[in-house]
């Protein structure tokens, strides 16, 4: 009994392809696998530019922008201590954000509202220890009910520097939250690693 092949007669066993396919090229396998490499290329380029570094960036750019830009006069409130902070910002943000109430190093001057990102935010100007912060928070998406996935896991944390301002990026509680200031990025981390976490 004689097994069949899909090779031409007239090729001779010199013309068949060796183990690792080197010497016989198959023109149709050759544009396929092309196609499902570009085509795979195409969905990994378009996920990489969507993803939390990307919305990072443009988080950090806004958010310095609102650093840098001073309040409009009269608008700016004073406020008294760290609890009429606390349930201002709760009310105007949605989401549940606690302030230290016990540390006379945290001054609170301003809530706002802000617009980040094409998102709605609040925003919290405060001095600590002499330094001005801006702290910005906004409520992520919901579809259908569901939050958005967030851009990096619960409890990390995405820092950095740009135009002579440090950033702090972390997510919360459907949250996402940064503070900008013109301290050095490791003081900004630690900041908010005592204050906010």
């Amino acid at each position: 009994m004689r097994s069949t092949t899909n090779r031409s007669p007239a090729r001779g066993l010199d013309g068949t392809s060796s183990l690792a396919g080197l010497r016989e090229f198959r023109p149709r396998t050759t544009v396929l696998l092309v196609f499902l490499t570009l085509m795979v290329a195409v969905v990994g380029w378009r996920i990489a530019r969507d993803t939390g570094a990307r919305r990072v960036d443009v988080l950090a750019r806004e958010a310095i922008g609102l650093f840098d830009a001073s309040p409009p006069m009269g608008t700016a409130t004073v406020l008294p201590d760290a609890a009429e902070a606390s349930m201002r910002f709760q009310a105007l943000a949605g989401v549940p954000f606690g302030f230290p109430r016990d540390d006379v190093d945290f001054v609170p001057v301003e809530v706002r509202r802000e617009m980040i990102a094409n998102h709605p935010a609040v925003s919290l100007r405060f001095r600590y220890a002499g330094e001005g912060y801006l702290l910005v928070v906004y409520a992520r998406d919901r579809l259908l009910g569901a939050p958005s996935v967030a851009a990096f896991p619960e409890g990390s944390f995405v820092s950095g520097e740009r135009d002579g301002r440090s950033f702090v990026v972390w997510e919360r509680e459907e949250a996402t939250c940064i503070v900008v200031s013109e301290v050095d990025v490791t003081q900004a981390f630690d900041l908010v690693r005592r204050l906010f976490t």
